[in-house]
C-alpha cells in the first residue's frame, strides 16, 4: 500500500510531462503561472539585478574618470606640440624679416646671432649675442636688425660678443633726413631709455615730425642708407644755432631676438 502511495504521484506525473510533452495541453496554464508569479521572480531577483547595476556604475565611472585623465594627457601633448609649432612659425617670420633687410646692403656677408642678453644702464646699453670670434665676429663689426641698425661690435670672446647699441651715450653716428636730405649726427641719450639725439643740424633746416634718419656713408663704419630713427621731438631754441632733435631707434629692443653682424 505504502508503495503504491509512492509511486502513483510519480506516475501521473511522468504521464502529465509525456501529454505535455507530446500534445502541449499545459502551455496555456504554464504560461498564466508563470505571469503570476513573474513579481515574486522580480523581487527575490532585485538584490542580484541591483548588485550588478551598482557595479557596473561603479565601472562606468571609473572608465569614464580613465578616459578622461587620457584625453586631458593627449590634449596637453597637442598644446605643447602646438605651442612648438607657433614658436617655429614665429622664430621663421623674425629670420625671413631680418635676413630679408639685409638686401638693402649690397656686396656684403653676414653672421646671424641670438640676443642672449641684455646690459643697459642709463650710462651703459649694450647687448650679448651667442656668436664671438669664433665666429668670425671682430670689433668694430655692424650690428642690424630687421628695422634698422643696433650697434656696433664693441668687445668679443670666442663664445660670444658685446654689441653697443646706438642708444649708448657714447655712440655716434652720421645720419641724413630720408626725406630732405639734411645731415647730422646722431648721439644717444643718458637716461633709461632707447632714445637718440641728433646734433649739428641749423635750427632754420626743415625737419619735421615723423622724419625718418638714415645712416650717412660720411666718416662712418655703418652701412648707408639704413634707417637709424624717427623724429618725435623737434625744437627750435631761442638763441640756439641747432635745432633740438630727437628719434626714436628704429630697432625696437623689446622685439630683438636676432641679428646679423655684417662681417668683411
Amino acid at each position: 500500500m505504502k508503495f503504491l502511495k509512492l509511486f502513483i504521484p510519480v506516475i501521473i506525473a511522468i504521464l502529465l510531462i509525456l501529454s505535455d510533452y507530446k500534445f502541449s495541453y499545459f502551455n496555456d496554464l504554464r504560461q498564466s503561472i508563470a505571469t503570476l508569479i513573474s513579481p515574486i521572480y522580480m523581487i527575490v531577483n532585485l538584490p542580484s539585478q541591483l548588485y550588478i547595476w551598482i557595479d557596473e556604475q561603479g565601472t562606468s565611472r571609473d572608465q569614464l574618470i580613465s578616459n578622461n585623465d587620457n584625453l586631458h594627457r593627449q590634449l596637453l601633448k597637442l598644446q605643447v606640440k602646438l605651442q612648438t609649432y607657433s614658436a617655429l612659425v614665429l622664430e621663421n617670420k623674425k629670420l625671413q624679416a631680418l635676413l630679408g633687410s639685409s638686401y638693402a646692403i649690397k656686396q656684403q656677408k653676414f653672421t646671424l646671432a641670438r640676443v642672449s642678453a641684455l646690459s643697459q644702464s642709463r650710462l651703459k646699453k649694450q647687448i650679448i649675442i651667442d656668436k664671438g670670434s669664433g665666429s668670425g665676429i671682430k670689433v668694430g663689426q655692424v650690428a642690424l636688425g630687421a628695422e634698422g641698425i643696433i650697434g656696433q661690435v664693441s668687445q668679443t670672446t670666442p663664445l660670444y660678443s658685446t654689441i653697443l647699441m646706438v642708444s649708448d651715450p657714447t655712440q655716434h653716428v652720421p645720419v641724413k633726413n630720408e626725406r630732405s636730405g639734411i645731415r647730422g649726427i646722431s648721439k644717444g641719450v643718458a637716461e633709461n631709455n632707447h632714445l637718440l639725439n641728433v646734433e649739428f643740424i641749423e635750427s632754420s633746416l626743415d625737419v619735421k615730425v615723423g622724419d625718418v634718419f638714415l645712416s650717412s656713408a660720411i666718416g662712418s663704419k655703418f652701412p648707408v642708407g639704413y634707417p637709424l630713427g624717427t623724429v618725435i621731438h623737434v625744437k627750435k631754441h631761442q638763441n640756439e644755432p641747432f635745432l633740438y632733435i630727437q628719434l626714436k631707434p628704429a630697432q625696437i629692443l623689446e622685439q630683438l631676438e636676432f641679428v646679423i653682424i655684417a662681417t668683411d
